[in-house]
């Protein structure tokens, strides 16, 4: 249930405007079994008469009608009609959808396969994927049914082939990982044309975000920038990603955050939370507060292991919403 508000709260306020600027941004509500849009006010904007919607991005939202998903345009007028078993939101003006087979059959145990559309709804290939992730930076990460791995430009067109940790790419930069999960894996980076641009080297889990990318080296994490090159030394437990010019460090068991110069502008005071990181949205993030990390006793949850190979188990605790002088703004 605390993960459930958490990230209810870092939803609400991770959203951000639809990209035209002059228009509100719409938040998907439901009711009564129905779902709909409303304003940052509350105003219901677009009445709750479909089945399921998501978040708008760059003005259409996915929303679905009985089996088939389509797109809403901010007025809830359908401009794609429902016809697809699963969507994604647009990014660079493309979409990862569903694509039924026809009449629906069944074959093989499948229903359809994946594949890319434009804003008027038109495949950009008839080539039939087996994982077509969102496209980033004018690239999407697709995977063939015959298991040929790359990254596939706006025409449908593979740029190169590569089998990457990342699906998407950002500042350029996508990760790979030497050895997927396991301890001893190593993480570098490939650039837009799939060259090594970082050697596999580090270790990490975090993709590039404002020119900076959090890395581990031995026991302590820091901050490379796009070339390789150590920014932001490495002397902290872990880090996260930057957003509006912070990012998360933990020091201690606490987070705080740092600006990018690497001077401390909210000291480490803040809980964890497993499985999420947090990180700054229109001026404010949603921290947690309360009791602190204990060692494992029977009965508590989310175990993580340290760099230091001890284990730890973090307990509930409330949450609250900073500005970034870290004010509570929101009191847990």
């Amino acid at each position: 249930m605390v993960k459930l508000i958490f990230l209810s709260l870092l939803f609400l306020f991770a959203l951000v405007p639809l990209s035209t600027g002059q228009q509100p941004a719409l938040f998907p509500i439901e009711k009564n079994g129905k779902s709909g849009y409303i304003d940052n006010t509350g105003k219901v904007i677009i009445k709750p008469i479909f089945d399921e919607a998501e978040s708008f991005n760059e003005g259409l939202a996915p929303v679905r009608t009985g089996d088939d998903w389509g797109f809403i345009d901010t007025t809830g007028k359908i401009v794609i009609k429902p016809q697809f078993f699963e969507a994604s939101g647009f990014s660079d003006g493309i979409a990862s959808v569903g694509v039924w087979f026809p009449k629906k059959k069944v074959i093989d145990q499948k229903v359809g396969y994946y594949s890319y559309i434009d804003t008027k709804g038109s495949l950009i290939t008839d080539q039939q994927f087996y994982v077509a992730s969102t496209f980033s930076e004018g690239l999407g990460f697709a995977l063939t049914e015959d298991d040929k791995r790359g990254f596939i430009n706006k025409s449908g067109k593979y740029e190169f082939f590569f089998d990457p940790y990342s699906l998407s790419v950002q500042n350029g930069l996508v990760m790979f990982k030497t050895k997927g999960n396991m301890p001893d894996t190593k993480v570098g980076y490939i650039d837009k044309t799939g060259k090594i641009a970082i050697p596999a080297t580090f270790m990490s889990d975090l993709d590039f975000s404002e020119g900076f990318g959090c890395v581990s080296s031995d026991k302590s994490s820091g901050f490379i920038d796009t070339s390789g090159r150590v920014t932001i030394d490495f002397k902290y437990d872990d880090c996260g990603s930057f957003s509006e010019g912070l990012a998360s460090i933990r020091m201690k068991g606490l987070i705080g955050f740092i600006d990018k110069s690497g001077k401390i502008v909210i000291q480490p005071q803040f809980e964890p939370v497993m499985g999420s990181e947090s990180r700054f949205s229109d001026g404010v993030a949603v921290v947690q507060v309360g009791e602190s990390e204990k060692l494992t006793r029977d009965g508590l949850r989310d175990v993580m292991i340290t760099a230091e190979g001890n284990m730890y188990a973090a307990k509930s605790g409330l949450f609250g919403v900073i500005d970034k002088t870290g004010k509570f703004i929101i009191p847990p």
